[in-house]
C-alpha cells in the first residue's frame, strides 16, 4: 500500500480494531485499520473513501455525532466554539471582506462575523443548515468548487475549522480554496492532531475510544498540510498549535479510562490548567493544529 497523500510506500498498520462511530459510546460493527505514513506522517483508515455523499447533505452526520439536527441545538452546542475559533483568527481581518466559511454548519461562526463582513459566503453541505444559510442573507453553497462560478478570485478571507478530516482529498479541499482566494487572500484551516500527549499516556484506550473515527478520514500533522498546501499552489504558510483541553482532562482520563471532559479537581487550578495548554502549543504537542495560507 501507498500513501494516500505522498504516494510513499513507507506505510504501516498501526491499529486494528474498533473504532468509535458518531457520538461517544458508539463504536463500528467491525474492525477498521488505521494506517500511517513514514514519510508525510498522515493517518488514515481504510474505509477512507464516502460510501454514500447523502451522508453529509442529509442530516445522519449531526444526529449520528451529536443526537439531534435541529438548528437551536446546534447553536447551543457550538455557539460557545466561536471564542475559540476567534483565538485562531483575531477578530482584525474580517471587516470590510469578503469571507467564506468552508463547513459552516448551522452558521454559529458566521453569526458572529455578519456585522463586519462586507459579504458572507456559508459552504455546507446539509441542506437544513444551507436553507437557514440562505434564509440568512449568506450566499449559500454545499461545496466549495460550487462556489467558484461566482466566486473565483473574489474571497478575502477563509476559515474551516474541524472539516479537512472529513473529506475524501484534502488536497482537492485545499486546492478549492486556492481557486476562491484572491491575489493576497488568507485561508485559515484548522484539525484535530493525533494528540500525542494523550496517545503516549492512555494508549490503544484513547485510540479506540476518541481518537479514531468512521468519520474522521485522515488526522493531518504539520508536515503533511504543509505539502498539501504547497502543492496546491501556496507560498506562505505558517502553522500554530492550540491545546484545546486542560491537564484536568488527561488526568480524568487516566482515572476513568474515557471521555469526561475536564472534571474539577481541587489541586488543578485555572492557572494550572492554562500553563498545561500553553506548554503543549508551544511544543507541538496539542490536540490543535491551525494552518496560515495566503495567496
Amino acid at each position: 500500500m501507498n500513501c494516500k497523500l505522498c504516494d510513499s510506500n513507507n506505510v504501516k498498520r498501526i491499529y486494528n480494531g474498533k473504532i468509535r462511530n458518531g457520538g461517544l459510546g458508539k463504536y463500528s460493527d467491525e474492525n477498521i485499520s488505521i494506517y500511517q505514513c513514514g514519510e508525510c506522517e498522515v493517518i488514515w483508515h481504510a474505509n477512507c473513501s464516502m460510501e454514500n455523499i447523502d451522508y453529509y447533505e442529509s442530516t445522519k452526520y449531526r444526529d449520528s455525532l451529536e443526537g439531534s439536527s435541529d438548528i437551536e441545538q446546534f447553536y447551543r452546542l457550538h455557539d460557545k466554539e466561536t471564542m475559540q475559533k476567534f483565538m485562531y483568527t483575531g477578530t482584525d481581518i474580517f471587516r470590510h471582506k469578503v469571507i467564506a466559511d468552508i463547513g459552516c454548519g448551522g452558521g454559529s461562526f458566521l453569526d458572529f462575523l455578519s456585522g463586519v463582513a462586507q459579504e458572507i459566503i456559508a459552504i455546507e453541505p446539509t441542506l437544513a443548515y444551507r436553507k437557514i444559510m440562505k434564509n440568512k442573507g449568506y450566499q449559500a453553497y454545499a461545496y466549495a468548487a460550487d462556489a467558484k462560478n461566482m466566486w473565483l478570485d473574489k474571497v478575502e478571507v477563509i476559515t474551516s475549522f474541524d472539516v479537512i478530516e472529513h473529506v475524501e482529498s484534502p488536497l482537492r479541499f485545499i486546492e478549492d480554496a486556492y481557486e476562491l482566494l484572491k491575489p493576497g487572500g488568507e485561508a485559515i484551516i484548522g484539525t484535530p492532531t493525533d494528540a500525542p500527549v494523550m496517545r503516549q499516556m492512555l494508549g490503544e484506550i484513547y485510540e479506540r475510544k476518541l481518537l479514531y473515527s468512521t468519520q474522521h478520514l485522515w488526522i493531518l500533522a504539520e508536515k503533511n498540510l504543509k505539502l498539501l498546501a504547497e502543492k496546491a499552489g501556496f507560498k506562505k504558510i505558517e502553522v500554530k498549535y492550540f491545546q484545546r483541553y486542560g491537564i484536568s482532562n488527561l488526568l480524568g482520563w487516566l482515572k476513568e479510562e474515557r471521555p469526561c471532559g475536564e472534571p474539577k479537581y481541587s489541586f488543578v487550578t485555572d492557572t494550572l490548567n492554562e500553563v498545561w495548554k500553553s506548554e503543549c502549543g508551544a511544543k507541538g504537542l496539542a490536540d490543535y493544529i491551525v494552518v496560515y495560507l495566503y495567496k
